[in-house]
């Protein structure tokens, strides 16, 4: 599920205005070559049909090639701006996530305190223990510890964005999305549970990370 925030929106705005500039300079210099291509095509006929016309067709041809060269330099300055840009928008997303995730952590953490209190009031008026019910196995139907309630689930979730985060931070630094909880504790020093867990289930790698590698974008590692 994608974050949409003011902050994540402004920079995605920022980056399809910038592929939009890139993508106008790549067509001026496409059209001025196509041009200068025309013009040096034509140009044996018009020379034998006015040889005075040589110089003059030879500086158009010169112009139309020096205006090519200019939009390419224009364009991969672009390219730079449009790298920095999808950059920024990732930075905010993440930033975003780690908001969501210390919200979530924050409502259950007050969730089960609630529940604890609730529970200690319990023991209290009825002078014994009181804990969950037994959880069974959906397959099976043996038991498998206590069922997990909604302080737990919360938890979970709020994990999730701080994962979704972290993912995103990990292709930034490497510029290659990760495939295990392993690799993003490794290069982020996170303590994510590595243990018998799949990454990549759900939405824990966000989606902008596929776009932005296909895009070409880069991590700082291979920038450096």
């Amino acid at each position: 599920m994608a974050i949409f925030s003011k902050s994540v929106e402004a920079a995605h705005t920022a980056v399809s205005k910038a592929e939009d500039l890139l993508s106008e300079w790549e067509r001026k210099a496409t059209n001025a070559r196509a041009e200068a291509e025309r013009l040096d095509s034509e140009s044996g006929a018009a020379i034998l049909a006015d040889e005075s016309a040589a110089e003059s067709i030879t500086l158009k041809i010169h112009s139309w090639e020096r205006k090519a060269r200019a939009f390419d330099q224009a364009a991969e300055e672009a390219r730079r701006k449009l790298a920095a840009a999808r950059r920024d928008a990732l930075e905010a997303e993440a930033r975003e996530e780690d908001k969501e995730g210390s919200a979530g952590r924050r409502k259950a953490e007050a969730h089960s305190a609630k529940v604890a209190a609730l529970v200690h009031q319990l023991e209290v008026l009825d002078e014994c223990d009181w804990g969950r019910s037994p959880a069974k196995d959906p397959i099976t139907g043996e038991l498998v510890g206590s069922q997990r309630g909604l302080g737990y689930r919360l938890t979970v979730e709020a994990e999730r964005h701080e994962i979704r985060a972290a993912s995103i931070r990990y292709f930034l630094a490497t510029g290659r999305i990760p495939d295990s909880y392993f690799e993003i504790n490794e290069v982020l020093g996170t303590t994510f549970n590595a243990i018998a867990r799949i990454l990549n289930e759900g939405d824990n790698i966000p989606a902008s990370l596929y776009v932005a590698r296909d895009a070409g974008l880069t991590g700082t590692a291979e920038q450096a």
